[in-house]
């Protein structure tokens, strides 16, 4: 296998198994088989091992010797630390997106799916609306048009199923969530930077408040 092929079958494998774990379709612990990979992708276990290799230098996967791969078992602490730097990272972001008057079209269009999802009388789909509630922050963090708080925001691996984690699941909570989401989004329309960064600190921090209280418990 020539190297672009093989780096681009690393790529593939990688990309899988991280749109997986971000989205908790593969939990906490799960072991990951090099072998059934390899059958799944229809390749040898090298790219197998390099992406395993590569994910594990992101900090999604754990690979133990003598025993294998397995997804990063995330606790509550690990929850409470990632909201606690997200919050001031977001933060930042709204005040810059309010400072040069950044269009919040895209959030407000991310939002209307989100409502349609607990809105429409159906099965409420959790998996598609911790997508886009993931979606809704990382276009957030990019209307700020500051490639090195993206790149940061990134590496913190946050996760869909780490969003919506100790979230109320009903449509009461959902409601709250949504609108508190829409007052963001009417601060960057207002480019009033004071307010957007205050309530998005009081936005996450009650969050971060949660993680903390549930880890105390454990």
């Amino acid at each position: 296998m020539d190297t672009p092929t093989k780096n681009h079958l690393i790529d593939t494998i990688y990309n899988h198994l991280k749109r997986q774990i971000r989205q908790g379709l593969l939990p906490n612990g799960a072991k990951l088989s090099e072998n059934t990979l390899a059958k799944e992708f229809s390749c040898s276990r090298t790219p197998v091992r390099e992406a395993l290799k590569r994910l594990e230098q992101d900090g999604f996967v754990v690979i133990i010797a003598h025993s294998g791969s397995y997804v990063k078992d995330i606790t509550m602490v690990d929850y409470q630390q990632l909201t606690e730097v997200r919050a001031y990272l977001e933060a930042l972001a709204i005040r810059l997106a309010c400072e040069h008057g950044a269009n919040p079209a895209i959030l407000e269009q991310i939002l209307d799916r989100m409502d349609a999802l607990y809105k429409d009388g159906s099965s409420f789909d959790v998996q598609m609306f911790s997508t886009l509630h993931y979606q809704f922050h990382l276009e957030l963090v990019k209307l700020a048009d500051n490639n090195l708080l993206t790149l940061t925001y990134s590496r913190l691996n946050l996760s869909e199923a780490a969003l919506l984690f100790a979230q109320n699941i009903n449509e009461r909570g959902l409601a709250k969530t949504q609108a508190e989401h829409r007052r963001l989004v009417e601060a960057i329309k207002a480019r009033d930077e004071k307010e957007g960064e205050r309530f998005m600190l009081s936005h996450l921090w009650r969050k971060r408040d949660r993680f903390r209280a549930q880890a105390q418990v454990i």
